[in-house]
């Protein structure tokens, strides 16, 4: 090795170490302006000897040309939002959930409880001596496991839900999430979440950061795959500055740093990008190799080990006391953070009790977000109007005084439902506390003044849907519904555990019937509503179902007020009235032909997004994509049970539909209305099918081949050509280095090229890059 090669070298590491001390421990030993001095001094060694500039050298965290779009890449596992929680009492409830799920004790009670039930089945209809004996056995055998497991469930509740390995309690970053995935050690991809299952390839915008190492160190060049999960965000300094140079350029200022860390991260420059002072603090794994680590609280220890930063104040705790004292702790310590927080994020720590804890549709039920109180402001509420919804439900809107809560002034805030309306007394004329749901959703918290003389009367909510005068049908909160129909069975379990202890029972107290303060939705079910036919074409042909562009709210109520659209199938229809598109106010013949153009493009976007955009009830776009990639077609789907959809798997574990999806899309296809939608769908061409997930080449005249596409060619866009480098075995890369063994350049291929001489990286034009596609020489 030359001299200048080891004094790049010793640079290049010198450099990694400072960024290790600076974002990993928090205790760098140089200042920014040392640091500049050791990156310049680099950099103009490089320039001199550019055969000598390595991939993951500090100078290489910005290459490339900007992007002409973000790649959708899909997650090799799936990316779960997680679920939240506001009270102690909620945390404390799925603890016990978990603690049941994994207890040993208790799981031997319940599978011994359900061998009774089995064999309890087994006498039905039997009314001997002996059949009545055993029943008689396998009641008291029920009762006494029934005692000890209630004893069992109160001991830990004292303990706090005790379960092996605790549980992993971390600040929860208030940023984007993003997935990074390293390959011997090296930094090969980034992702956004997306909508779970596939997200947006950001690559060239993290490695922008220098939070996040291009190469891992210590042990991690060993391991094939490492798949991490973390945020990216905005510290406070960093937003504050952003802020004062966009307001000094006379440009709007940021709202607040998660949206400046997002609309940084889909830069299609990453030169921009690298301008926000982004950071990264990993939080998660996705696909590892087996065995490298074993629960939460290991993953991060080793993060830190491999150069990845995580967050210094993440904990483990025993139990449920430990994290409420975490939790209790931490508010106070977060408002000295330069950054945001809006929580805590507790996990089960040990990964084996994860995976038998499982996911539901939407998420991990080994994980809980502990969410403090959001910023809060008080208002007068104006009026209450109804919204309707896609799926025919009525939500009570409160209209009031417009306050600025959160970063944005609010004027409508939603009241949810009856019940909940009526459980907080709101009324016209009220001072109401006003809160940000998530910090996204304004929401009414609460009556500030309700003994206030002269207060007007309760809002009488409406009988019939006030668009087409259909009366509504009522839901109740399922929860009380089961607490009804199951106090006769509670009664029963009394008695038993009773006569079992020789006591007179004491039978548990009746529950109140129900009332409009259990009122969880009221619903029209005219499905000709033209409220409802105004928020399903809406939902319909929104950005994440059919993304018809063009379509927007208003082209929607000008189409119905015309009488051209009655029906989804009617959208693919107004070709025919091309004449009629063209006389609606401000169309023209251009909008309507990109209109018409869009509306033709929807037609292949497929079964999954289909599905989603029916407004079917509880059918998003996780469960879509779920289901039409498990059965591939409308037809299979259709030839599907309840039971098979609720218990299919997916790469061996949960699919997560479950029961009360599962009833849902079984009831929607083969109703009526749900039959003629879709036939009528059929007939005018939308494909109603879904690609298997792709698979990652394992051979072809490309394998183990890096190849960098710039410039525009003629027979492929940028992502089609990846795509075929793809299937061929090949590697798309984004940016050129010495590791790259072909540049493929179309017209205006720009500063590319110049660096491809650099580094000696040989130059296709389009027809050599297709002789190397079908196995040729270029």
């Amino acid at each position: 090795m030359t001299d200048v090669a080891q004094q790049i070298q010793r640079l290049a590491a010198e450099i990694h170490d400072h960024d290790r001390r600076y974002y990993v421990e928090a205790s760098p030993t140089i200042s920014d302006r040392e640091y500049d001095a050791l990156l310049e001094q680099l950099r103009r060694l490089e320039a001199d000897h550019p055969d000598l500039v390595a991939s993951d050298s500090p100078t290489q965290r910005i290459g490339g040309e900007p992007l002409d779009a973000f790649r959708a890449v899909e997650h090799t596992q799936r990316m779960y939002s997680i679920d939240n929680s506001y009270e102690a009492e909620e945390l404390t409830n799925w603890a016990r959930r978990c603690y049941e799920a994994v207890d040993p004790q208790i799981v031997a009670i319940d599978s011994e409880l359900k061998e009774l039930e089995d064999r309890e089945t087994g006498l039905k209809g039997k009314r001997d001596d002996a059949a009545r004996q055993q029943r008689e056995a396998l009641n008291a055998r029920r009762a006494e496991l029934r005692a000890a497991r209630d004893n069992r469930l109160d001991a830990a509740q004292r303990e706090g839900y005790p379960i092996a390995g605790g549980y992993c309690a971390e600040p929860k970053v208030d940023g984007v999430a993003a997935s990074l995935r390293y390959e011997a050690g090296r930094f090969v991809l980034g992702v956004t979440r997306g909508d779970g299952v596939r997200g947006d390839d950001i690559t060239q915008n993290l490695r922008t950061l220098r939070s996040v190492p291009l190469a891992l160190q210590g042990s991690a060049s060993d391991i094939g795959v490492i798949e991490v999960r973390g945020e990216v965000y905005m510290p406070q300094p960093e937003f504050e500055r952003v802020n004062r140079e966009l307001v000094s350029a006379g440009d709007e200022p940021l709202v607040n740093p998660r949206n400046g860390t997002a609309g940084a991260l889909k830069r299609l420059d990453p030169a921009i990008t690298a301008r926000n002072g982004l950071r990264l603090v990993v939080h998660g794994r996705g696909a590892i190799d087996p065995g490298v680590v074993e629960s939460q609280s290991a993953l991060l220890e080793r993060c830190r080990a491999w150069g990845l930063p995580t967050n210094p104040l993440a904990e483990r705790c025993a139990t449920t006391h430990a994290l409420l004292e975490y939790i209790e702790r931490f508010e106070q310590k977060k408002q000295s953070l330069d950054y945001g927080v809006d929580g805590v994020v507790v996990k089960v720590d040990r990964f084996d009790l994860q995976e038998r804890l499982g996911f539901t549709s939407r998420f991990p039920r080994w994980c809980l977000a502990y969410k403090y109180a959001t910023e809060q402001a008080p208002t007068e509420l104006l009026a209450i109007d109804w919204q309707m919804g896609k799926t025919g439900k009525l939500t009570p809107r409160a209209k009031m005084t417009p306050v600025f809560v959160a970063g944005t002034t609010v004027q409508h805030a939603t009241l949810h439902n009856v019940g909940e309306m009526s459980r907080k007394d709101v009324r016209i004329g009220d001072t109401v506390l006003i809160e940000k749901a998530g910090e996204i959703i304004p929401q009414v918290v609460k009556v500030l003044d309700p003994d206030r003389p002269g207060r007007s009367d309760p809002v009488v909510p409406p009988r019939v849907c006030p668009w087409c005068d259909t009366p509504v049908v009522i839901e109740h909160d399922q929860r009380r519904l089961q607490e009804i129909e199951g106090w006769p069975r509670r009664v029963q379990r009394e008695q038993e555990l009773a006569a079992k202890q020789g006591r007179e029972p004491e039978p548990p107290a009746e529950p109140p019937p129900v009332s409009i303060l259990d009122e969880s939705g009221r619903y029209c079910p005219n499905p000709a509503c033209p409220a409802q036919l105004k928020e399903r074409l809406w939902h319909f042909a929104s950005r994440g179902q059919m993304d018809i562009d063009g379509l927007g709210e208003k082209v929607i109520e000008q189409l119905l007020q015309a009488g051209l659209v009655r029906s989804y199938g009617d959208l693919f229809r107004l070709h025919e009235r091309r004449a009629d598109l063209v006389k609606l106010e401000r169309m023209g013949q251009k909008k309507v032909d990109n209109l018409l153009a869009g509306i033709e493009a929807a037609k292949g976007r497929g079964l999954a997004r289909v599905l989603a955009a029916l407004g079917i009830r509880h059918i998003g776009s996780t469960a879509s994509t779920v289901l039409a990639r498990q059965y591939g077609s409308l037809d299979a789907l259709l030839a599907a049970s309840v039971s098979e959809l609720e218990s299919f798997q997916t790469d061996g574990a949960e699919s997560g539909i479950g029961p009360e999806i599962a009833r849902s899309i079984f009831e929607y296809l083969h109703s009526e209305r749900g039959v003629a939608i879709l036939e009528d769908l059929r007939e005018l061409g939308i494909v109603l099918s879904e690609e298997k997930p792709a698979v990652a080449a394992r051979s072809g005249p490309l394998l183990g081949k890096t190849l960098v596409v710039t410039g525009t060619l003629a027979g492929y866009s940028r992502n089609e050509a990846h795509a075929r480098i793809e299937a061929a075995g090949g590697k798309p890369g984004s940016s050129l280095s010495k590791a790259t063994d072909y540049l493929v350049a179309g017209e205006k291929a720009g500063s590319k090229l110049a660096k491809a001489a650099q580094l000696g990286v040989p130059v296709l034009n389009e027809a050599q890059f297709e002789a190397l596609l079908a196995g040729g020489e270029p």
